[in-house]
């Protein structure tokens, strides 16, 4: 019987064939998406019928280091319908998004994704800057809001 590689163990403990990279996850989410009909035809729309954009955009939406500066407008668009749930398209995209990531990913890596991808659609939400009111005219002249 040959011997089993000990490469292989750290792999197998670490869940690496539990989980798919991101590159296969943007791929296989990509893929699910575009055999939606209303979904494909949306995403076909705002990517101006660039699927490799779509894909992209995913990967970067799903990379832990992108931060909310790095997002592109398409970005920003396929964030607001993963998280919001306005219009038709939203209500559709945020529920099947969310299946897929859990049947494609598993339901803690998908948790874990879906909190991510929330903060990094709202990355203002919980800060709240105010003025105090001293600093409501400057040099005499009001600023307005």
């Amino acid at each position: 019987m040959p011997a089993v590689s000990s490469n292989v163990a750290p792999a197998i403990t670490a869940g690496a064939f539990d989980m798919p990279a991101i590159d296969d996850l943007a791929f296989s989410l990509v893929a699910a998406l575009h055999r939606h009909p209303h979904l494909s035809n949306v995403l076909t729309h705002i990517s101006r019928s660039s699927w490799p954009r779509i894909e992209h955009t995913l990967r970067v939406i799903l990379d832990p280091a992108t931060q909310h500066r790095d997002l592109t407008p398409l970005a920003r668009n396929m964030l607001d319908l993963m998280v919001s749930e306005r219009g038709d398209t939203g209500r559709i995209f945020k529920p099947y998004f969310g299946a897929l990531l859990t049947a494609l990913a598993g339901p803690n890596r998908a948790e874990a994704l879906l909190s991510r991808i929330h903060r990094l659609a709202a990355p203002d939400a919980a800060v709240v800057i105010t003025l105090p009111k001293t600093h409501a005219m400057t040099m005499g002249v009001p600023i307005h809001a």
